[in-house]
């Protein structure tokens, strides 16, 4: 048991400033909000990859007229981790309405106290309103990175503060966090295999492909329960993080976390091996099990997509894919002897009601593991 310290340690640790940020306070004209962005002295400012219940042409618009009213809004915040670097770490979607408005990428619409400008881009302003809106200001918090001495207290300073935040009315969920703390190519590909046409059609994602046009999302995917949260991702993620057996260990979210860090430096080839990777199981999951790869059915014919039963078919199929031609070539014994077993009692709650520990998930892996080498 740690131990307890005492009131003097407490104010040393206090004073040392180990657990407490500096911060600064800046406002900036919208003019400047354009430059830093388009110089990349901020940056993350994807809204539709950061979090995607995206604001409409209607919410930008309306904020755009609470600027030129000069109504309060909040701050946005940004994490300086380099001099002179920022990273926005709240306030992407406010930052994107405005930079998007000055490059004339969508018009006004559904002002209510200035509908006189509804329709017109900015370009299209009268230049006294263009002049007012210039002069308007964003304020911004920054957190500084001058006294946070290593690597580390940054991810620990950046997570909390991710996860603290709410200034947008809704809290990040853990893999929208993971998206905004481990910005890296390993985690481009992970939002990339969340977009490829046979995960979307086994999992009843609208295509990407089909539904995303530019900036643009379609009402249907956005709309979708797996999608709108970033759930699609974290489903990819798992293949990665449960793998190596090893790595099954602590808690489902630390594995998740970790599966991040330990790529966040991962070079181009390597991530495109690891893309290649999870093409190839998922193609055997489909070869072996058609487009129901991943779906329980109850007593009643009823039928749902697991998580789980995704963990440890696609494991699985990692792990035997170099017999996968034998695999292929008894997929009917396979997916028999699949449903004969998920008739039992015991094998049904081992992949669908019990709790989601390292424990269980190496069993799942392993049970489904023994039903492909008893089937060939």
């Amino acid at each position: 048991m740690p131990k307890k310290l005492t009131d003097r340690e407490i104010e040393e640790l206090y004073d040392r400033g180990d657990l407490r940020l500096s911060q600064e306070r800046n406002d900036f004209l919208l003019p400047q909000v354009l430059d830093f962005v388009q110089t990349k002295k901020w940056l993350n400012l994807h809204p539709e990859y950061q979090r995607r219940l995206v604001w409409d042409s209607k919410k930008r618009s309306l904020f755009i007229e609470s600027l030129l009213m000069n109504l309060p809004i909040p701050p946005v915040f940004l994490f300086e981790w380099d001099y002179n670097r920022y990273e926005v770490m709240d306030g992407q979607q406010r930052l994107s309405a405005v930079t998007d408005f000055y490059e004339n990428l969508y018009k006004l619409k559904g002002l209510e106290r200035w509908s006189d400008l509804n329709g017109r881009r900015y370009n299209d302003l009268p230049p006294k309103i263009k002049r007012g809106l210039d002069r308007r200001r964003i304020s911004a918090v920054v957190l500084l990175a001058e006294n946070l001495s290593f690597e580390e207290r940054q991810y620990d300073v950046r997570r909390m503060v991710f996860e603290r935040l709410n200034t947008g009315g809704q809290n990040l969920n853990a893999q929208e966090i993971r998206n905004c703390l481990f910005s890296s190519p390993f985690n481009d590909m992970i939002v990339e295999l969340a977009g490829d046409s046979l995960f979307d059609d086994i999992w009843e994602i609208p295509r990407y492909k089909d539904h995303i046009r530019g900036n643009h999302i379609s009402a249907e995917l956005s709309n979708n329960r797996l999608y709108k949260r970033m759930e699609d991702c974290e489903i990819v993620l798992r293949f990665f993080a449960f793998r190596k057996k090893s790595n099954i260990r602590g808690s489902v979210k630390r594995m998740l976390d970790k599966c991040m860090e330990d790529h966040m430096n991962s070079s181009a080839d390597e991530v495109e091996e690891l893309k290649e990777v999870f093409l190839s199981r998922l193609k055997l999951c489909q070869d072996i099990f058609g487009n129901d790869a991943f779906r329980l059915y109850d007593s009643d014919g009823k039928s749902r997509l697991s998580k789980p039963l995704y963990d440890a078919v696609m494991i699985t199929s990692d792990r035997l894919f170099e017999i996968k031609d034998d695999l292929i070539r008894n997929k009917e014994k396979i997916a028999e002897k699949l449903n004969e077993e998920m008739q039992s009692e015991e094998n049904y709650e081992l992949i669908v009601a019990r709790a989601n520990t390292a424990d269980a998930i190496k069993q799942r892996i392993d049970k489904i593991e023994e039903i492909y080498k008893g089937s060939i």
